[in-house]
């Protein structure tokens, strides 16, 4: 979660109060409230273990350039108040929404900073506000999760999974084609026009080549889930449906742990993202009606 804003302010005071500890949150992130603008290096304030007081300092930028504050993934917070310190801030200028599903490595399992993350990185270069549903452990292509990308009234949608289906809950490659057919169906029952940009995952050294339970190996499972797309886009016409081969977005040696991408490897799969969704949204710009 994060706060968008504008404005001259050299600092926001938050008034915040601390809750429960989080299931999964990235690992790797600070405990504490970070502010980023593009261009400029982020800020990071240490959240009070009991909550109360936080002066969080902006950085150095111009007005109207959009700062996004990033409140931590390991604890619930609640915002109760935000006031500007030595200026004025307003929310910042809505942008068009760019939803994102995947699983841990689209939540920013092993990047450093909240906003490292390549959902967030996409939103940066294209000036979108994110919706990240990255969800660890899970990404299956849950119905559920597929009905909510739906009714998000997002602007742009990109799909990344797939690695999960290799392992703790493990599937074949029949299965996870008709998951990923029921998943883009019921996508575009309620996002018709937006632009999908369709992830398959990315590598995974130790899986590769190695059988689950079903015998299926991660190899395979990419290959059916790259057949399932193009088949669906094949069968509806639907060109506005992008695949993008994840196998050679990141390099092994830019996995933290031979399965999350660190900070260079999401920088990565953002700069194979971006032509993508950028020509996705240029596409529903000219097709939509004018007036």
């Amino acid at each position: 979660m994060h706060l968008a804003l504008v404005g001259t302010a050299s600092a926001i005071d938050l008034q915040v109060r601390v809750g429960e500890r989080t299931s999964v949150p990235a690992p790797t992130v600070p405990e504490a409230v970070v502010a980023r603008a593009r261009g400029v290096p982020p800020v990071s304030t240490p959240l009070p273990a009991g909550g109360g007081a936080v002066r969080a300092v902006l950085p150095e930028r111009d007005p109207g350039q959009v700062v996004r504050v990033y409140l931590p993934e390991a604890v619930e917070v609640q915002v109760d108040s935000i006031a500007a310190a030595d200026g004025e801030i307003v929310p910042a200028p809505q942008a068009p929404l760019l939803v994102a599903y995947g699983d841990s490595i689209t939540q920013g399992w092993s990047v450093s900073e909240p906003g490292l993350a390549w959902p967030s990185l996409v939103g940066e270069v294209l000036g979108l506000d994110v919706v990240n549903l990255g969800f660890a452990g899970a990404a299956r292509g849950e119905l559920l999760a597929a009905d909510a990308v739906a009714g998000s009234g997002a602007a742009v949608v990109a799909i990344a999974w797939g690695t999960n289906a290799w392992s703790s809950l493990p599937t074949d490659e029949a299965l996870i084609a008709e998951q990923m057919r029921v998943f883009l169906t019921a996508v575009r029952q309620g996002l018709p026009l937006a632009p999908v940009v369709v992830v398959s995952p990315i590598v995974r050294p130790e899986a590769e080549q190695t059988p689950n339970r079903f015998g299926t190996t991660h190899a395979t499972l990419r290959a059916a889930l790259e057949a399932a797309v193009s088949r669906f886009v094949s069968t509806t016409g639907d060109e506005r449906i992008t695949l993008v081969p994840g196998l050679g977005l990141v390099s092994p040696d830019q996995l933290a742990d031979g399965i999350h991408p660190g900070d260079a490897g999401h920088a990565a799969i953002a700069l194979g993202l971006v032509p993508h969704v950028a020509a996705g949204l240029e596409l529903a710009a000219m097709s939509s009606p004018v007036g």
